[in-house]
C-alpha cells in the first residue's frame, strides 16, 4: 500500500490513495423451500394443452380405424393365408450290419493208437565173481634124462571110397500172378486200420490152389489183425502156372 501527494484543482495538496476499495460482504442465501412448498407454488396446467393432447390421441385411433377398413388387415391375413410349404426329409437309412466272420472249421484228428511200451524186464543179478584161492606152489624136482623112445611107424589107412553121387535135383519154373491184390487189400483193410489203430506188419503164409486163396496162415506181426488179413486174402484171385498148388509167403503192412 502506497500514498502519494498530488496538487488539487485549488492549489492545494492532495492524498491520492491507490487501495482498492474495500470488499462488501454478501450476506447468505436463504435456504430453499420445502418440496411441499414448491408444488403449492406450481401453477396448474393450463387447459389448452390438455386439449391439444386429446386431439392427437383422437386423430391416432381414426387413422388406425381407417388403415383397417381400407385393407391393410385383409393383406395381413392373406399374408397369414398363404400355403405353408412342408417338406418331408428322410432319414438316411443305416448302413447294413457288417458280415458275420465266416465260422472257424476246426479239423480235429483221429487219435493215433501208439503200441503199448514192452514190459519192464529187470536185469538178472550178476552174482560177484569169487577169487579162487591162490593155488599152492609145487616144487618140482629135476629129473634125469630119459633115453629116446622109438615109436614104430602105423600101417598106411586103407583108402576111403569114393562118395555117392546126390540124387539129381529136377527144377520146375512156378509163376504166379494176383492181378489187382494191392488194391483188394487195400480196401478190404481200411475198416480194420480205422478199428485197430497199431502200426505193424503181419506176416503171412498163403496156399493157393488153382485161382483161389483156399488158406492164410499168419505168422508174425499184430494179433488184432489176424481175422482181418485172413479174410481180405482170401478176397484175391491169382493164377499158378506149373502146379496145381503154390505156397507162397505175403507181407500184410499196415501204416
Amino acid at each position: 500500500m502506497s500514498a502519494v501527494l498530488s496538487p488539487g484543482i485549488s492549489g492545494g495538496l492532495t492524498l491520492d490513495d491507490s487501495r482498492p476499495p474495500p470488499r462488501r460482504l454478501v450476506p447468505p442465501a436463504p435456504p430453499l423451500p420445502a418440496s411441499g412448498a414448491r408444488r403449492s407454488r406450481l401453477q396448474p396446467p393450463s387447459s389448452g394443452n390438455r386439449g391439444t393432447g386429446i386431439a392427437v390421441v383422437v386423430g391416432l385411433h381414426v387413422l388406425l380405424g381407417w388403415g383397417l377398413s381400407s385393407g391393410l388387415a385383409t393383406k395381413a391375413v392373406q399374408v397369414i393365408k398363404k400355403p405353408i410349404e412342408m417338406a418331408l426329409l428322410t432319414e438316411p437309412a443305416p448302413p447294413p450290419p457288417p458280415p458275420p466272420p465266416p465260422p472257424k472249421v476246426v479239423k480235429i484228428e483221429p487219435m493215433q493208437k501208439v503200441a503199448p511200451p514192452p514190459a519192464y524186464v529187470p536185469p538178472p543179478e550178476i552174482a560177484p565173481a569169487v577169487t579162487p584161492p591162490p593155488a599152492p606152489i609145487q616144487v618140482v624136482q629135476a629129473t634125469p634124462p630119459k633115453e629116446p623112445v622109438v615109436v614104430a611107424a602105423a600101417p598106411a589107412p586103407a583108402p576111403a571110397p569114393p562118395p555117392q553121387p546126390a540124387p539129381a535135383v529136377v527144377k520146375r519154373e512156378i509163376s504166379l500172378a494176383c492181378p489187382g491184390y494191392e488194391a483188394v487189400l487195400a480196401s478190404a483193410l481200411e475198416e480194420a486200420i480205422e478199428r485197430v489203430g497199431i502200426r505193424g506188419t503181419v506176416q503171412t503164409l498163403i496156399k493157393i490152389r488153382g485161382t483161389q486163396v483156399v488158406e492164410v496162415t499168419p505168422q508174425s506181426g499184430p494179433k488184432e489183425y489176424y481175422k482181418y488179413v485172413q479174410a481180405a486174402v482170401k478176397r484175391m484171385r491169382c493164377t499158378a502156372g506149373g502146379a496145381d498148388e503154390v505156397q507162397v509167403a505175403l507181407p500184410v503192412i499196415f501204416s
